[in-house]
């Protein structure tokens, strides 16, 4: 590399590190969020959205023993009498049924 383009380069590359490292060229979306729930939890009833269908969010029948739902912006499966988390499935941005 010439040496006038060298530092410019490595201005332009540490000015870029701080940047990324600062979050200033990310969007929220790459934020790790972690669930309200986890797996173990009981979830209240006003805060619990069965779900009637499960193919809206791409999944297959309820497993046996087991119920998928909305809660808090998260899809899980769901003990139906208990109301016992157990399983965290994935984020959804809506509820479809």
């Amino acid at each position: 590399m010439p040496r006038k383009i060298l530092p410019a380069f490595v201005a332009i590359a540490a000015l870029s590190a701080a940047l990324v490292g600062a979050g200033s060229l990310r969007g929220d979306e790459t934020a790790v969020i972690e669930p309200a729930v986890q797996v173990g939890d009981t979830v209240p009833p006003a805060r619990l959205h069965i779900v009637t269908y499960p193919g809206l969010y791409g999944l297959g029948p309820d497993l046996p023993g087991s119920k998928y739902a909305v809660v808090d912006g998260y899809l899980l499966r769901v003990d139906p009498e208990s109301r016992k988390v157990q399983s965290v499935i994935r984020r959804v941005d809506a509820i479809r049924d």
